[in-house]
């Protein structure tokens, strides 16, 4: 038996929420990543610059 879907205030319909979490774990691995990479080159230049 179908349980009918409580009414929404807005009354649009709306997106489904994922059913995995993979997607966001890359993209935050990806920034994770590019925000190391900066902290990486900054503190090589950093070396470079003040010894």
């Amino acid at each position: 038996m179908n349980r009918p879907e409580p009414q929404r205030a807005g009354g649009r319909p709306t997106e489904p929420l994922p059913k995995s979490f993979k997607p966001a774990l890359t993209l935050l691995g990806v920034l994770f990543l590019v925000t190391a990479g900066i902290a990486v080159a900054a503190a090589v230049v950093d070396r470079l610059i003040y010894g």
